[in-house]
């Protein structure tokens, strides 16, 4: 039977406690380390056990991934239950719109340097693959601009199954940089500023009997903005859970709920309770659908607002990779434009990493809407964007990989929209990295 992995939320305040403590000790900047740290430390601790090798494996979206981790997509051969690859970049890029407005639009040539190292840890009982990089740019024609820490990126995720019917997951994923439409899974910009994004999603999938399931997991996401912007910062915790029982081979039901607490510097609090109920279905032993959706009901400001939420997926696995449609409909911070929104995205994958030996290639297109869930909110939202992203890296040699990619993204603001911002971009970019992989037995 096909789990269905949704998640859940710890209490607020706990979360809240172990976030903030985190960043006053670490740095915000750092605290995606001491997180990983965390979880590496806690698999480690279930060295030596086993499980069936069709244990669920969480993972982060593709677009979050960069060129220079882009290899996360697909591990290499393991030639121990250890692999760290060091390796440094140095890749040119072709920016039509470095600003990210259309009012003063400025083309410009980026050479760009990064350092970076990816972590692959397998077991029979878990595994873990992490990655981080950071990034120094040079400018041609706005010497300004030029950064010797122009962005940062780390991410992790992992499984660990406790027995065969007890499985633990979690993401980590962070993002700095200041261009403010690249912090997955933020598919808005506010131009250009200084800005960081960092999402932990811990959860838990359990098989009680062989047709019944349950799967909770919890996400907690800090957004912020430096210096001068138009980026408003913002949390936002999360909590989805669902319980499936399989009624035939192919079909499943779901039963689930969610919950979502936005808070928005400066603009108040929203809560939203999500009851769902859903189905999934096998159409053949590669295709899968599923969807699931109930009512969103939102409290803000002493107003209960109701709108309609829920999610529809279709999963088709294919002898080298996966490719998938999904649609989400729900309430959520719309990146650094503020208030909890009405947002809906329809956004496609495709992922091709066992095709040909050494390739990967990523194909990500991103439709967004989002507007004010009321007229009472300080900020009113009106946004739409699209976004397509196509990735791809070739190891040419054993120690050298070439990669490219291109960026489109093109963004709409309203009259209604309190921050008023038009964005058409292309970014090009290609490189050569070279790594040095080191295992250990």
């Amino acid at each position: 039977m096909e789990m269905w992995t949704i998640t859940c939320c710890s209490s607020r305040r706990l979360v809240d406690h172990i976030m903030r403590s985190v960043y006053r000790w670490s740095g915000r900047k750092n605290a995606s380390w001491i997180l990983g740290a965390v979880f590496l430390l806690l698999a480690s601790q279930g060295w030596g056990e086993e499980a069936p090798s069709s244990a669920a494996k969480a993972q982060p979206p593709v677009a979050a991934y960069p060129l220079e981790l882009l290899g996360l997509l697909a591990p290499p051969e393991a030639r121990g239950p250890l692999t760290v690859t060091p390796s440094i970049s140095v890749s040119e890029e072709y920016n039509d719109n470095v600003f990210l407005d259309n009012r003063r639009r400025e083309s410009d040539f980026i050479t760009s340097f990064a350092p970076a190292v990816t972590l692959f840890v397998n077991s029979p009982s878990y595994t873990l693959s992490a990655g981080y990089s950071f990034g120094a740019d040079l400018y041609a024609r706005q010497n300004g601009l030029s950064n010797p820490l122009a962005r940062q990126n780390f991410l992790a995720d992992g499984m660990y199954r406790l027995t065969p019917e007890l499985t633990l997951t979690a993401i980590e994923s962070f993002a700095f940089n200041r261009s403010t439409n690249l912090l997955a899974p933020n598919t808005f910009s506010t131009g250009r500023q200084e800005s960081w994004i960092n999402t932990f999603t811990p959860g838990v999938a359990w098989q009680m009997t062989s047709r019944n399931a349950l799967s909770v997991s919890a996400t907690y996401t800090a957004l912020r903005f430096e210096g001068q912007g138009a980026g408003i910062n913002s949390d936002t915790y999360g909590l989805l859970s669902s319980l499936s029982h399989a009624f035939t081979p192919r079909l499943t039901g779901l039963l689930g709920y969610g919950f979502t607490y936005v808070d928005v510097r400066e603009q108040g609090t929203s809560t939203t309770h999500t009851p769902a109920l859903g189905l999934s279905y096998r159409l053949t032993q590669t295709l899968l659908g599923t969807v699931s959706g109930g009512p969103a009901i939102t409290e803000f400001a002493g107003e209960t607002i109701l709108s309609p939420a829920g999610t529809a997926t279709l999963v088709q696995t294919l002898p080298f990779g996966s490719a998938g449609l999904q649609y989400v409909r729900g309430v959520s911070a719309a990146g650094g434009f503020g208030g909890a929104t009405d947002t809906q995205t329809a956004s496609g994958t495709l992922t091709i990493s066992g095709w040909q030996r050494g390739l990967i290639v990523a194909l990500n297109p991103v439709y967004s809407v989002a507007e004010s869930i009321s007229s009472r909110q300080a900020r009113q939202v009106d946004a739409r964007s699209f976004t397509l992203t196509l990735s791809a890296s070739y190891q040419i040699a054993r120690y050298a990989t070439v990669f490219g990619g291109y960026t489109f993204f093109e963004q709409r603001t309203s009259g209604s929209s309190a921050t008023q911002l038009d964005v058409d971009q292309n970014r090009v970019r290609f490189g050569l990295q070279f790594g040095y992989p080191i295992n250990f037995d």
